[in-house]
């Protein structure tokens, strides 16, 4: 049975020692050239936020681990599904961590809400504010609702237990006051 579980671990450590030996260099160097992420790209981003969400992970202010651990925040979630994404397509991220609001100011074009595909940006804040505080991961708008898949930790009914604690899909209406922005992920080639 011990070698059996070896085994199971040598080949899941490989795997994941290849993904990440694969991927190409994110760290930004000086006037990177940055274009909009392709649709093909941003599809693969979003199905890499449904594995989070299917892996029962939970928020962790500041985290941004891979799918395998427990643990991250809205940004983190958005950075390491994009890293995935771009494994093996000739694109990087011209960043290596930003908050929700780095992304917004510098790494994606603002679109209208029509012109989103499926694992574009979503940027949030309080009703109150114009200040960006979250991203989301866009998946459709049906019936007057924009859905997403974040990550976040919230206490929705006010009795003091996180309802919210992770990765889920959730929407909004459309005409949400939260909703600030809506944005292509730019990339660098």
């Amino acid at each position: 049975m011990k070698t059996h579980r070896f085994a199971i671990l040598s080949v899941l450590a490989f795997s994941a020692l290849t993904l990440f030996s694969c991927a190409p260099e994110s760290e930004s160097t000086g006037d990177v050239q940055k274009t909009d992420c392709p649709e093909e790209i941003t599809a693969r981003a979003f199905r890499f936020a449904e594995l989070y969400r299917d892996s029962e992970t939970q928020y962790a202010w500041g985290g941004q681990d891979a799918v395998r651990a427990i643990k991250i925040d809205c940004s983190g979630l958005v950075v390491m599904c994009y890293k995935y994404a771009l494994v093996d397509t000739g694109y990087s991220l011209p960043f290596s961590d930003a908050s929700a609001s780095g992304m917004y100011a510098d790494f994606s074009r603002s679109v209208p809400i029509g012109e989103l595909r499926q694992g574009d940006l979503i940027f949030m804040g309080e009703s109150d504010s114009s200040r960006i505080t979250h991203i989301a991961i866009f998946d459709r708008i049906e019936n007057g609702a924009v859905y997403f898949i974040d990550s976040t930790q919230k206490d929705t009914d006010g009795d003091g237990v996180d309802d919210i604690n992770g990765v889920t899909e959730r929407n909004y209406e459309v005409s949400d006051k939260r909703l600030k922005s809506f944005g292509i992920m730019q990339v660098a080639k």
